[in-house]
């Protein structure tokens, strides 16, 4: 049977559209450069459009064969066909269709090309314009995308695409962003939006990293625009980058003061307030409950400052509102399960636990999930809870795999955890979590080629890994006389990251270990005061006790063994040095004779150094900081 030879392209979109949104939603760019340009704003015509030139035959065949395919699920064909149908007929509604579905495949040319295509043909069309500014986002083209971002902005005052051109990351800042900020400045806009290339300035100023020209952009524009509440923000921002927190706080109290209203300054205000003045931040947040109980993430940041100052049923009855909403709910259990297990209610520490299935405090959770598992249950129902973790979250298993290794550990099981993180490495040997835990494990088991080979693995990788040269270092002065190689590796890491306690100390003892005593000491002194860690302890006290100061010795090992009373490190050091049965207050610091001590008679075996390590979690911290003063990206950019 002869096709017929038109048809009308509008009607034919539309049930094309229908059919489309049927089998799938168009999803968003996964770009969090380019996060205030969605996918979402791509849609079907709200009204019909008038019918348009008939096709050719050709033409109608081939978007029959396109519509078959789309009906099948069969996207790439569908969209090879639609543009090539785009391009040659030149139809908005068929260009329109071709774009949804290379933005609902993600294929970036086609819509690219299609979001080209579409402006020329409707050139007075947002969606198009929003189509464009998309495409050339995901191909890091920022002054193609401010040419559409700016019609948006002139035509339908869209801020948010004027600004999202900012956040456009082409990789060199340094040459990208001057060349950019003249761009905005020289927009053809009218004066009451010209100003706002001024805001948009501020945040590239920021981008660049250059924070002093971003506050006086800031304050340039707020001459302008003073009650502009992304001003206002955006300064404030640059303000707590600068540690100016107390002048930031104070430039939103004022702007509230003009606009009490405004719920984004005052939440800004409250998160500012926990870091000078709690009660009152308290007082803020309990402003924003009133004005909408619903709102979860206040509940939440609520539930914390009530933690922090003790008062736990709030606390508990905000955590339990804020687990309504799927965005807040592993947080809010997490502080549930904190407090419950506070108060020695394991069964519900456990559930609340349990129910943490992602999030930042994800790990946290299953560790102590799995140590109440452990001590209520036996070890065997422990693994099994890591072991069924792992298969419900295998982009986590890595992790999990370390926490089932410090259990075994921990239960003086260190070959079954050998086993386990060998068999984990089976499956991906180059795993750099699994080789350095491994690699500990090893250590512990005194198998140094065994530490040494995972070590130097991960080396390999990234021979700029100071972890992995700091631990290679220091396992090679417990294990080895390579005490030169050893200093080699520590001083790099040291080099890479001067800035860690762990290395620092490692610096120090390695010193002391080649007879270095008097260099050794300043860093060891370092480490301790930046992490006051009974293992760091250890060896202060036992330089200290080398170069003549045993009471300063005595009281370094009596502070670490304040934090941990049976600390093994510091425990046998004493024992060997005679150190355990003397009192502090008898020593009289003239009477020591350092040339009684060799430091090559020391037993650095005594050491272990995986319990060195500057990031310590305690899973019961009151207040997550972090969570009360941070701010998303979004909204930095406001």
């Amino acid at each position: 049977m002869k096709l017929p030879k038109t048809i009308l392209s509008a009607s034919f979109a539309i049930s094309l559209f229908v059919l489309l949104t049927a089998c799938a939603s168009v999803p968003g760019i996964d770009n969090s450069s380019a996060t205030a340009v969605s996918n979402d704003n791509i849609k079907p015509p709200e009204k019909e459009l008038a019918p348009t030139k008939p096709f050719n035959e050709d033409s109608l065949y081939q978007i029959l064969v396109a519509d078959v395919a789309l009906t099948r699920g069969q996207f790439k064909t569908a969209l090879e066909n639609y543009l090539v149908q785009a391009r040659e007929t030149r139809d908005a509604a068929i260009i329109r269709l071709t774009n949804s579905i290379a933005a609902h495949q993600g294929d970036a040319g086609a819509m690219l090309e299609s979001a080209q295509l579409w402006v020329e043909v409707e050139p007075n069309e947002t969606d198009a314009h929003r189509a464009a500014l998309q495409a050339y986002a995901l191909y890091k083209r920022p002054f193609e995308a401010l040419e559409q971002a700016s019609w948006l902005y002139r035509n339908n005052n869209d801020l948010e695409a004027f600004l999202a051109v900012t956040a456009i990351d082409e990789g060199n800042k340094q040459a990208l962003i001057p060349r950019l900020m003249e761009a905005y400045r020289a927009l053809p806009l009218e004066p009451d939006q010209q100003v706002t290339a001024e805001l948009a300035v501020a945040i590239l100023f920021r981008e660049l990293g250059d924070l002093d020209s971003a506050v006086a952009t800031s304050q340039y524009f707020l001459t302008l625009a003073p009650d502009n509440q992304r001003g206002l923000l955006l300064l404030a921002q640059l303000l707590h980058q600068q540690d100016k927190v107390t002048e930031a706080s104070t430039l939103l109290a004022d702007a509230l003061q003009r606009q009490p209203d405004d719920r984004n300054l005052r939440l800004q205000y409250a998160r500012f307030l926990t870091l000078l003045d709690r009660p009152q931040a308290i007082l803020q947040f309990e402003l924003l409950r009133e004005q909408n109980a619903d709102d979860q993430q206040i509940n939440f940041l609520l539930g914390l400052l009530y933690l922090n100052q003790g008062n736990q049923e709030l606390a508990t009855s905000l955590f339990q509102q804020a687990s309504r909403d799927p965005s807040m709910r592993a947080d809010a259990q997490y502080h549930l399960a904190t407090i419950a297990e506070r108060n020695g209610d394991m069964t519900a520490a456990l559930e609340h636990y349990q129910e943490v299935k992602y999030g930042r405090n994800y790990l946290a959770a299953a560790s102590r999930a799995t140590i109440l598992l452990a001590k209520g249950y036996g070890m065997d129902q422990a693994r099994a809870y890591l072991q069924t973790l792992r298969r419900q979250q295998p982009s986590q298993a890595s992790d999990l795999i370390q926490l089932e290794s410090n259990l075994l550990v921990s239960n003086n099981q260190s070959e079954l955890a050998i086993t386990l993180l060998s068999n984990g490495l089976q499956a991906n040997p180059t795993d750099a979590k699994l080789l350095y835990a491994r690699s500990m494990v090893a250590e512990l088991q005194n198998n140094f080629a065994l530490a040494e080979q995972d070590l130097r693995a991960l080396l390999a990788q990234d021979a700029d890994n100071p972890t992995a040269l700091n631990a290679l270092g220091y396992t090679m002065i417990l294990h080895t006389d390579r005490s030169e190689e050893a200093y080699r590796l520590i001083k790099r890491a040291y080099l890479l990251n001067p800035g860690d306690p762990a290395i620092i100390d490692s610096m120090g003892w390695v010193l002391f270990v080649m007879g270095r005593a008097e260099e050794a000491l300043p860093f060891l002194q370092k480490a301790m005061a930046i992490l006051p860690d009974p293992e760091i302890a250890a060896h202060l006290g036992e330089v200290l006790w080398f170069l003549g100061d045993q009471q300063a010795a005595l009281q370094t090992w009596q502070r670490g063994l304040a934090q941990s009373p049976n600390h093994p490190t510091i425990k046998r050091t004493m024992q060997r040095l005679g150190a355990d049965a003397i009192n502090p207050g008898t020593i009289n610091p003239g009477t020591v004779h350092p040339s009684t001590i060799n430091p090559s008679t020391i037993h650095p075996s005594t050491i272990n150094p995986s319990t060195i390590h500057p990031s310590k979690v305690n899973p019961n911290t009151d207040v997550d900081s972090a969570t009360l003063i941070e701010t998303s990206h979004a909204e930095q950019n406001q």
